[in-house]
């Protein structure tokens, strides 16, 4: 008599998480702001609100791109909160700065204020007037 030995093989597939976390943009858009002093700083600052009100986001980079009426150089204060969060280079018109930093964020909603900084040249004869261009955040969930 012969005998069979049967082996049943159970696998049980889970689905992995992604190890990457999901990738976020937020984004401004254009925008100009008309300065109230007369001094290099300007007020009042562009604003961005970003957060997810279920999940912690972790900003990663910052993007700047300034407006081609830019005739002066100046650079961006960044604010998270009201509390300081970091300076990008000087650029004038067309040019690009980037800001890598990363900051976790807990769940909820959460401010970015954005001030330009000038400084003398161009037309630029000691204070500045206005700014704008784009700004774009990258982060992770």
């Amino acid at each position: 008599m012969r005998r069979s030995l049967a082996v049943v093989a159970l696998a049980v597939v889970l689905p992995l998480a992604d190890a990457r976390a999901e990738k976020v943009t937020i984004e401004t858009g254009p925008f100009a702001v008309s300065c109230t002093g007369a001094t290099q700083l300007c007020d009042p600052p562009q604003t961005l609100a970003i957060g997810d009100p279920a999940k912690k986001l972790t900003i990663r980079k910052i993007v700047y791109e300034a407006s081609a009426e830019h005739c002066s150089a100046g650079r961006l204060l960044i604010d998270l909160d009201g509390q300081p969060f970091g300076k990008m280079k000087f650029v004038i018109g067309r040019e690009r700065s980037t800001l890598r930093k990363r900051r976790a964020l807990a769940p909820g909603t959460h401010t970015l204020a954005f001030r330009f900084e000038g400084r003398t040249g161009g037309c630029n004869a000691g204070y500045v007037a206005s700014w704008g261009g784009a700004i774009t955040v990258t982060a992770r969930r």
